[in-house]
């Protein structure tokens, strides 16, 4: 196998269409846009370290607070409960509802801690120029995790859930939920402060990596390093952070396909079946996800009805919609229209992670709402088919290479140039 040859240059590779372009030298304040799409490549940042030790610091003291502190405590008559961030959890634990109590504790307890613990072990030894093992491969799952880290979407399922339940009984926001609220903050904050360059320029200095003189490069999605063609090869992996390289993400479109066509089927029964069961003084009732929207309208709460809708309805209907256009526009090499397309394409990203607000509220009402015969609140299997939904469709933009839509319009103007 040839030696690698690595060196920094100023040069970048944009992830979404491919090009390779020179960075210009600008104040660190000034973001950095691909000339060809205008995807954001390099985020201006000022005083990022400092600002971020103490956001993340922050973060961990809130979490704790968040976590252990109760959120929301309901009473009805004499009797009363409170509910912390965790207990939705252990409400589905014990009702054998292992999918859902897995898929509660990923993402409002796992994730966000690994969240806060990747800054913390990122950010410390950066401060005093200590470099610890797995820095690498922390910044890069760091990277990865954050779209399953959905404490914000949790907070808005708090505030669906405190104004549904405003109307049975009498309900008091506990120490946890002001924590909460400003933990997401704060790790909003955060994140859009980091400067992820830096990390990686100080983690290794290096970002241009070749075995073969000349030779045509390819982008690390993880850590913006151009890596010769003969190394993705022969390794397949970044020589700076390990992550796997390829010219097109392997069998694409097929994956992509395969579960935008799975979470379509879901849908289906996600909407049609009950997501909980009301027992009121022995009359039980079931509601979909429709018909608690109806429900919603019908006792005047306009704006939380719309939140409910856009959120479980609208967006995973648009979100399969998106992705089988991009699949169909793939397909048939479809060369018109591809700025448009990246814009769908980011728009999947950013919006589907939202629709678990329902699963939420769900596993709230669950967890507070157990008066016995005079007020229960159980969940229901279509909850299950649409929290499967959420998380397919998010996996399958993942999987999408944005890359593919370019591809025909680049072999338009090779077959121009052959002319």
């Amino acid at each position: 196998m040839s030696e690698v040859h690595a060196e920094h240059k100023d040069w970048l590779v944009c992830n979404r269409c491919g090009h390779l372009q020179s960075v210009v030298a600008v104040s660190p304040e000034h973001p950095f846009r691909c000339f060809n799409c205008g995807e954001l490549i390099q985020e201006g940042q000022a005083r990022w370290l400092e600002i971020t030790i103490a956001l993340s610091f922050t973060a961990l003291f809130l979490f704790l607070i968040a976590l252990f502190y109760p959120i929301l405590t309901l009473e009805i008559g004499a009797q009363s409960q409170t509910v912390t961030i965790l207990d939705g959890f252990w409400a589905l634990m014990q009702r054998n509802n292992f999918i859902l109590a897995a898929l509660i504790i990923t993402t409002l307890f796992l994730f966000p801690l690994f969240e806060i613990s990747a800054l913390l072990y990122l950010l410390v030894p950066y401060v005093f120029n200590r470099r610890l093992p797995g820095q690498a491969a922390v910044l890069r799952l760091f990277n990865q995790a954050q779209a399953y880290s959905m404490l914000e979407v949790f907070l808005l399922g708090l505030v669906v859930a405190s104004i549904k339940m405003a109307d049975m009984a009498i309900l008091h926001l506990e120490l946890g939920s002001y924590a909460l609220f400003m933990l997401v903050g704060i790790l909003i904050m955060a994140n859009l402060k980091l400067d992820r360059m830096k990390f990686w320029a100080w983690i290794n200095p290096n970002n241009y990596f070749t075995s073969v003189v000349g030779e045509s490069v390819l982008d690390c999605t993880a850590c913006n390093a151009m890596v010769g063609k003969s190394i993705v090869d022969t390794q397949e992996h970044c020589p700076r952070c390990g992550c796997e390289v390829h010219e097109r993400i392997p069998n694409s479109l097929q994956k992509t396909t395969a579960l935008t066509i799975a979470a379509a089927i879901l849908y289906i029964p996600a909407n049609v079946l009950p997501i909980m069961t009301y027992s009121t003084l022995g009359e039980v009732e079931s509601d979909t996800i429709f018909s608690g929207v109806v429900a919603l309208i019908a006792a005047g709460l306009y704006g939380i009805a719309s939140i409910v809708f856009i959120a479980s309805i609208a967006v995973p209907m648009l979100k399969l919609v998106i992705l089988v256009y991009l699949i169909v526009a793939v397909h048939y090499r479809v060369r018109i229209g591809v700025r448009h397309r990246m814009f769908l394409y980011k728009v999947t990203e950013v919006i589907g992670r939202w629709s678990m607000v329902d699963v939420f509220v769900v596993t709230i009402f669950v967890a507070i709402v157990q008066f016995g015969f005079v007020y229960t609140v159980e969940s229901e299997g279509a909850i299950i088919a649409f929290g499967a939904v959420v998380v397919l469709t998010m996996v399958a933009a993942e999987t999408f290479d944005p890359r593919l839509l370019w591809d025909a319009r680049e072999k338009k103007h090779e077959s121009k140039q052959a002319d």
